[in-house]
């Protein structure tokens, strides 16, 4: 696709310029947490910038130039993108994003591609310290690029259906204004039929409807035969009945003029007396602009009851007060209920009791602003949980006003990005937590707890003789070992390598236990290792308290080797 092609896939998308919005912000911080580097965007490659939907960590930017865009480079590969030390890559040494602020070190993007093959963007992180990715981390970029162009194609869609729905009204609004403005201006014919004398008068504006002119007047017979014969029989039965019991009528028939045209009118009729002769009395009005209107109506509003009952999207109506008025059957299918069990209830009724505050401020903005825009909970008829990313507007012009709502059921991706914060917070080969799980324990400053620190003896002697292929399967077996005494409240984090931490509540007598019991079953872990303990102290830092269990760690590993090595002095480091 040329570069033409791709800009106006991206107008397509409507994304250039928009507010931030959440879903975009959680795949940033998704992918951001699992990698460990300090910024993350999501940006569209613009004509001559680079603008950022999404941005954790590079505050104060929006966009930055293309010329010195690292996105632009990113969007012509066909796999992600990676620049380990850009100050060793000539493309990049030179760019004032490397030599100045925020002096980016370390570069990854994966292209972001449109449904018709478009590369609009990239998932890109950045850090100011060099490195490289691990083929997990990689996989997952290439998994959250899949997720965020779903993501942007479902956003297009529901802008689109949105959009639709508001055409929809404008074009029953405009039609409702064409309406009364032809209603205003229409001009009427008069006429009378003299019932002794069967003389039939007709004003100028009569004529005018017929297609004649001059001094033209008809007898009831040749007034009749305007019309067609279906519509001729029930003009002479309304007549007649008027005539004879005085009923007066109304009537709108189709009819074709003295010049060929076929047009439709609306007749209406009463019986008077006028200088004493009866006499039939009434008036004619060409209604074939109206009935034209009409008919546009019932056509607009049968392709809105269709896009209303057909929509994968999530439609429903609902008064200010939240009381819904229809769901369509999308609606209905997503959360199980019966449509019958929904029309008349209040939309807050189907909401977690913890989410109705926020269902009432809902409320309040959309009677403020007339539009909303966000993601609600629901309770579905299971029990269990919907998410509705939604863009709802009011109708204030109805009467009563009511809110016309359009939602995408975003729930699969809810739970998507639940899984994905779960990974990045554990290590993908032994299942225990990695490092991140340390941050929760920066914040036990006062509290009372206490750690274990392991590190297996000669571990890089398995790697080397028997291959990663058997350290890994080590590491595992050991991670299994140490989750066998642990209560639990009791984690096991690998620290990185072959370092392990167990953490767990103070009480000194339970940290000595599983002291103990480490020592005794030594023999059933899948290699020898060396062990250390510390206690945390009020208002130690985190890392002061593992600094101490780490010199007690290498103090007994440096005891046994003098114990089996006399003559030997201990290892300088482990």
């Amino acid at each position: 696709m040329d570069e033409a092609d791709r800009l106006l896939e991206i107008e397509r998308l409507s994304l250039l310029d928009t507010p931030p919005e959440p879903v975009f912000d959680a795949i940033v911080a998704a992918a951001r947490s699992a990698t460990g580097m300090t910024m993350g965007l999501i940006s569209v490659v613009a004509e001559q910038r680079q603008w950022f939907k999404a941005n954790i960590g590079l505050e104060g930017v929006s966009e930055t130039s293309r010329d010195i865009s690292f996105c632009t480079h990113a969007i012509e590969q066909d796999t992600l993108f990676e620049v380990a030390d850009t100050r060793q890559d000539p493309r990049f040494s030179s760019n004032p994003l490397v030599t100045g602020g925020p002096r980016i070190r370390h570069y990854v993007g994966i292209a972001l591609g449109s449904a018709y093959g478009a590369r609009i963007g990239t998932l890109c992180l950045l850090d100011p310290m060099p490195g490289v990715l691990s083929p997990s981390q990689r996989e997952l970029m290439v998994h959250l690029a899949r997720v965020t162009t779903q993501v942007l194609e479902q956003r297009s869609a529901l802008l689109a259906q949105v959009g639709q729905a508001k055409a929809l009204h404008r074009e029953l609004k405009r039609s409702e204004d064409f309406l009364e403005r032809t209603n205003r201006a229409a001009r009427v014919g008069g006429w009378e039929l003299d019932l002794h004398s069967n003389e039939v008068r007709w004003t100028r504006e009569t004529k005018h409807i017929h297609g004649v002119r001059g001094n033209y007047q008809p007898t009831l017979e040749s007034a009749l035969s305007f019309y067609r014969a279906d519509s001729r029989s029930i003009m002479q039965s309304a007549v007649q009945r008027c005539i004879d019991e005085g009923t007066p009528w109304e009537i709108q028939v189709p009819m074709t003029t003295a010049d060929h045209r076929d047009i439709w009118v609306r007749v209406v009729g009463g019986r008077q007396q006028v200088d004493g002769h009866t006499r039939l009395v009434g008036a004619i009005q060409d209604i074939t602009d109206e009935r034209a209107v009409l008919d546009a109506l019932e056509a607009s509003e049968t392709r809105y009851r269709r896009l209303f009952h057909y929509s994968l999207g999530l439609i429903c109506t609902h008064t200010l007060d939240g009381t819904l008025t229809s769901v369509n059957p999308a609606a209905v299918q997503s959360l199980g209920f019966e449509e019958s069990q929904m029309v008349g209830r209040s939309l807050g009724a189907l909401m977690p009791a913890d989410r109705r505050d926020a269902f009432d401020a809902y409320l309040a903005r959309i009677a403020a602003a007339h539009t909303d825009s966000g993601v609600i909970e629901l309770i579905g008829a299971d029990g269990h949980r919907r998410y509705w990313a939604y863009h709802n507007v009011l109708d204030e012009e109805a009467d009563p006003p009511y809110v016309l709502g359009h939602a995408q059921d975003v729930t699969a991706l809810r739970q998507q990005e639940r899984i994905l914060r779960e990974l990045s917070q554990r290590d993908p080969l032994t299942h225990c937590h990695n490092r991140r799980y340390l941050h929760r324990l920066d914040a036990l400053v006062d509290a009372n707890w206490a750690c274990l620190l392991f590190d297996l003896d000669h571990f890089k002697q398995i790697n080397d003789l028997q291959g990663h292929r058997r350290g890994d399967a080590v590491l595992v077996e050991f991670a299994t070992f140490l989750r066998r005494p642990l209560a639990e409240r009791e984690v096991v984090v690998r620290l990185g390598g072959d370092e392990f931490l167990v953490v767990l509540d103070a009480p000194p007598a339970r940290l000595a236990a599983l002291e103990g019991w480490y020592r005794q079953h030594a023999a059933a872990a899948p290699t020898p290792f060396s062990m250390g303990s510390a206690e945390h102290r009020p208002g130690e830092a985190l890392a002061e308290t593992i600094h101490r269990a780490d010199t007690q760690l290498y103090r007994t590993r440096a005891r046994i080797r003098q114990q089996m090595h006399p003559a030997q002095a201990p290892d300088s480091g482990h």
